[in-house]
């Protein structure tokens, strides 16, 4: 609801509810009150000040900020506050009564001024009841507006941020090595383009639940592999084990790419004679287990996980609502497995 908005309401609101309580006080005065003609103008009186005592409870509210302090201090000032008003409401009222002779100073009676501030505090209270929490209501909604605003922008972040996952180098090392292939096999090279346009529309069209099926990433991975074998030759060496029950499983896109990617830069990348990649993928106790096998040593300094693994977990305990749990280890004395696992989900049934 706009300020403007949230301002007519008030002053509509404000109007109707007080003059259902002068009409209320003018009633009562009729039936109880026939042969004082003055308690008419004294519930026109009453009225008027406790309208602008609550016009004034409300602008201290917006002024000091009332609705940000501890709801025990908020109560304790609101209740002070209605108090005073009620109080002081009374006080006004009577030396208004005293002015036109309904009742001399003798006949006035403490007990009944306490009795009229009690009701006036109930009154006022029931008014603070009413306008605090339609405040808090609001307030809650714009934190919630907020916080999709802030989700959305953390997706925007996050698609371009997987946008710009696939690594310039490969795309450059691609490019040239496609250039190069022109020159040699024109067949093979035309695949090749058309592995890597495939491969630039999954990243830049994947869907806006941030999750891909295991299958579709696959494909992914199959573009990616083929031209990282024309730079690296017979020096890679890459096969998979997949359950085909695991195909439908729901996964972040470009999550299996980065581990296969991490095994080629930093196990293949780093042996003169090459080696083998073996990637695993099957379901265990109800979560997706995904395994990279490479040839290499690990190196304990980057153990830990790096910037692109961190992003990856993020995604998954955000797209999938479970965490994702990340393990790197040297499993021979010239092996490395890294082994993602992620709460299972099935693709369709995300969608239905």
């Amino acid at each position: 609801m706009t300020a403007s908005r949230q301002q007519r309401w008030y002053w509509v609101c404000q109007a109707i509810g007080w003059t259902c309580y002068l009409f209320i006080g003018l009633l009562m005065s009729f039936l109880f009150f026939k042969k004082q003609a003055g308690m008419y103008a004294v519930q026109f009186i009453g009225t008027a000040i406790f309208f602008g005592s609550t016009h004034l409870q409300r602008y201290l509210n917006r002024k000091h900020r009332w609705l940000k302090l501890p709801l025990g201090k908020m109560v304790l000032m609101v209740l002070a506050y209605n108090a005073v008003a009620s109080i002081t409401c009374q006080l006004l009222v009577c030396l208004f009564m005293l002015s036109i002779g309904m009742f001399t100073l003798k006949e006035f009676s403490f007990g009944y001024l306490v009795m009229y501030s009690a009701n006036g505090l109930v009154i006022l209270s029931f008014w603070s009841t009413i306008y605090f929490a339609f405040q808090a209501i609001q307030r809650w909604k714009e934190k919630e507006v907020e916080a999709w605003k802030l989700q959305l922008s953390l997706k925007e972040a996050e698609l371009q941020a997987i946008r710009s996952q696939l690594n310039p180098h490969f795309l450059f090392n691609s490019l040239n090595n496609i250039r190069s292939l022109v020159l040699v096999d024109q067949t093979k090279a035309r695949e090749m383009l058309t592995r890597l346009s495939a491969m630039m529309r999954y990243v830049i069209g994947y869907n806006r639940n941030n999750l891909v099926s295991v299958a579709e990433e696959l494909d992914f991975l199959d573009n990616y592999v083929a031209l990282e074998k024309i730079h690296f030759e017979d020096k890679l060496d890459f096969s998979s084990q997949v359950d085909s029950s695991v195909k439908n499983a729901a996964i972040p896109p470009l999550g299996i790419q980065l581990l296969v990617e991490n095994a080629i830069k930093h196990g293949i990348g780093t042996q003169a004679k090459g080696g083998k990649i073996q990637l695993s993928l099957h379901r265990q106790n109800g979560h997706l287990r995904v395994k990279v096998e490479n040839t290499g040593i690990l190196d304990p300094s980057s153990a830990s996980k790096g910037i692109g693994l961190q992003r990856l977990l993020e995604r998954v305990a955000h797209s999938l609502d479970q965490p994702g749990t990340f393990a790197l280890s040297q499993t021979s004395d010239n092996s490395v497995t890294a082994t993602l696992t992620l709460p299972w989900k099935d693709y369709e049934n995300l969608h239905r």
